[in-house]
């Protein structure tokens, strides 16, 4: 894989930072936008979004929190801090701009996805609603029951997958989104018995190998689809 530091610029010529990886080769390749979890792209993310490329997609992976406090932290009270301060409508008209951005890439086919762990699995469900994108998929995303009132406005091909046993996105909210996007097509939400939150996270404690496995297997059977 080739990952670099990148440069973004948004509608209003603000500038941030971030990381784009994509398989070796000109391409073009379909896109993946990663939305990170609230530790922003350290070195965990970063090997994600390199395996997604090793696949076949080029990966842009911004640096969500540059409005609050950028770059990553392992510090949980920043972390926790800037997600609480993150502004949602402010949030997707970077994410917009972002899509514009990676579609607009020579080595993009013109198609994007939007991937997201824990605190972007919001931002996924809310990308299919409004953006258009071409495929979604989240691993124990956060906030999603949050607009569920716009699910029927999805029409591309989506994938979340959430663990039984997780605090943070409990079963009643599991259940519940389950409902909204039984009337979705081509959508698959996978529940793993016994798991918690961060199964998808090989540097966090609530990893877990075989929901791990599984639920990424499902969410590129939704990426090949662009």
């Amino acid at each position: 894989m080739l990952g670099v530091s990148v440069e973004y610029t948004t509608r209003d010529g603000e500038k941030f930072g971030g990381y784009l990886t994509k398989p070796v080769g000109s391409g073009p390749f379909p896109g993946i936008l990663l939305i990170t979890a609230i530790f922003g792209i350290d070195d965990e993310m970063m090997e994600l979004a390199d395996a997604w490329a090793n696949d076949g997609f080029i990966v842009s992976v911004p640096d969500i929190f540059w409005r609050q406090v950028s770059g990553p932290t392992a510090d949980m009270d920043v972390a926790r801090g800037r997600m609480n301060d993150f502004d949602p409508d402010q949030g997707m008209k970077d994410i917009e701009d972002l899509l514009d951005d990676l579609r607009n890439r020579s080595e993009c086919v013109g198609k994007a996805g939007v991937l997201g762990f824990c605190f972007g699995g919001r931002y996924v469900h809310l990308s299919a609603a409004r953006l258009g994108v071409d495929a979604g998929a989240s691993f124990h995303g956060a906030a999603i029951g949050m607009h569920l009132d716009e699910t029927d406005k999805i029409t591309c091909p989506m994938s979340h997958h959430f663990g039984a046993d997780d605090p943070v996105v409990p079963m009643d909210e599991v259940n519940v989104i389950k409902e909204a996007y039984a009337k979705i097509p081509n959508t698959d939400i996978g529940i793993y018995p016994g798991v918690g939150h961060n199964f998808s996270m090989p540097y966090k404690p609530g990893y877990d190998e075989n929901a791990a496995k599984s639920s990424r297997a499902a969410a590129l059977k939704i990426f090949q689809t662009m």
